[in-house]
């Protein structure tokens, strides 16, 4: 869940004529709702390559099967009952793998909260099934990190071609973008999302 308020937004307006247009009209946005890091590190995981319809169906099934989304329930359940609930062997072998991690305490969330977002994700890219953009994700809206604008996220990148204008985004444009709204780019790329959901048809004015 990502906390920020006029500060950040004026921050953020400061730095681009139209990302102040998109702050007026969309006002303080809704960053998410807390959750758990291993649950959220599994929700990922099942909506791997699946639609969010689906996502919300399997994960409405381990939740049942397990009782509890812990990795000691998921690690009882073990592979057939997990298999049973829709998930593919693949995705099953992610999740007890990360289970076992954080029951024997390899890998231990509360360091998150001492570390950089640069070690956060390579320590998430270091787990079996999680990979750049999911390390991203759990950083920024898991995390609440402040800072995160994720190159490899389709949904940002349609947001910021369609606020600007632009027919193209590469990856000079990105960073430069990226870099302008530092330290806040969390919230910025919240902005951005927002018009890439907007259905409305409405444009910053140029």
């Amino acid at each position: 869940m990502i906390i920020y308020g006029k500060t950040e937004m004026d921050y953020i307006s400061s730095k681009d004529p139209v990302m102040k247009e998109l702050v007026a009209h969309y006002g303080h946005l809704e960053a998410g709702a807390p959750m758990d890091i291993f649950e959220s590190l599994v929700n990922h995981i099942i909506g791997q390559m699946i639609s969010d319809k689906v996502r919300y169906v399997i994960d409405g099934r381990v939740r049942k099967a397990a009782g509890t989304m812990t990795p000691e329930a998921l690690l009882a359940l073990g592979n057939e009952k997990l298999r049973a609930c829709g998930l593919s062997g693949r995705k099953v072998e992610y999740i007890l793998g990360l289970s076992r991690k954080v029951k024997e305490g390899s890998l231990r969330f509360d360091d998150f909260e001492t570390m950089r977002d640069e070690e956060i994700i390579k320590r998430l890219t270091a787990l079996r099934g999680i990979g750049t953009w999911t390390a991203e994700m759990i950083a920024q809206f898991t995390l609440g990190r402040p800072d995160i604008f994720c190159k490899y996220d389709q949904a940002l990148k349609n947001g910021m071609m369609k606020a600007h204008g632009f027919r193209t985004l590469s990856d000079l444009r990105f960073n430069r973008y990226k870099k302008k709204y530092s330290p806040c780019g969390s919230i910025a790329s919240l902005y951005y999302y927002a018009v890439n959901d907007d259905e409305s048809g409405w444009r910053p004015v140029k």
